[in-house]
């Protein structure tokens, strides 16, 4: 890509940025929710979610069935949850990302303060000051960009942590937590694996289910959109679906917790165990 081409899509970023009203936003679940929670959006698109796992991650507005609408609920206590996201129009294939805290109403790709693609006074590429990796090794879905080498769609990570900021300057990196999808990626040298835990179905009433998953207290938001195919092309992005994102939180008990926590951590342990053995 020559200067001239950078200046391009660096300009449309911003001019994008400034004319898309509709930054994240968010339907609360409210906290602690007793009873199950349920929720219809339509416009999904069926790349949305999908475009956030490739290397050049993807746009967030892409998410939600409203430019960049999210979900978000909060636990005052530990709890087991059941997260499910159906879909109510055939072609959507549903997938969800679950993080740890919650973006600033109004946070967007292109950001000043967080940018996509940062440039020096002579449009090349520079680190960002806000995503650089400290080892310079940039590893996959590690929660860093490489934006010196790589032009990003978006700062959307489906399978990893990520950051972004509003018109205020407020800044926030999401923590991933559990990605359900048919979709996969993984990193061998590092033991991980992330998705490819769900399914590849198009039919109205069929979606993606997260079911009994432990969480301790803490403010999460569930980033949705559709895994059918990885591309912006008009065949993707028309006609919208409509999908069904719905919560159910059961508390468990601090001793219960503390045990679900430890056992937790020496499952993973176990799972790395045998990775390794097998490797």
């Amino acid at each position: 890509m020559n200067k001239f081409q950078r200046l391009i899509l660096i300009f449309c970023g911003l001019w994008f940025s400034q004319i898309a009203q509709a930054h994240i936003s968010f339907t609360d679940m409210g906290t602690d929710p007793t009873t199950t929670f349920s929720h219809t959006l339509n416009g999904y698109k069926a790349y949305g979610w999908v475009d956030g796992t490739d290397a050049d991650l993807g746009d967030s507005h892409a998410i939600g069935g409203v430019s960049a609408r999210w979900y978000r609920f909060t636990l005052t206590q530990a709890a087991n949850v059941d997260i499910r996201f159906i879909q109510n129009t055939a072609g959507l294939d549903p997938a969800f990302t679950l993080y740890k805290g919650s973006f600033f109403t109004g946070s967007h790709d292109w950001a000043e303060f967080d940018e996509t693609n940062p440039v020096d006074e002579n449009f090349n590429y520079i680190a960002s000051p806000t995503d650089t990796d400290p080892s310079g090794l940039y590893l996959k879905h590690s929660g860093y960009r490489d934006t010196a080498n790589i032009v990003y769609e978006g700062q959307f990570d489906a399978f990893g942590d990520w950051s972004m900021a509003n018109f205020a300057e407020q800044w926030v990196k999401l923590q991933y937590v559990i990605a359900v999808s048919g979709t996969s990626d993984s990193d061998p040298g590092r033991g991980l694996i992330w998705g490819g835990n769900g399914n590849h179905d198009t039919a109205a009433g069929t979606g993606e289910i997260l079911s009994n998953y432990f969480l301790s207290p803490g403010t999460y938001s569930i980033a949705a959109g559709g895994e059918r195919c990885n591309t912006d092309a008009s065949s993707c992005i028309s006609p919208f679906y409509s999908g069904t994102m719905s919560l159910s939180v059961q508390p468990v008990p601090l001793p219960a917790a503390i045990w679900l926590f430890g056992s937790a951590l020496a499952g993973f342990g176990f799972i790395r165990a045998r990775q390794a053995s097998v490797s």
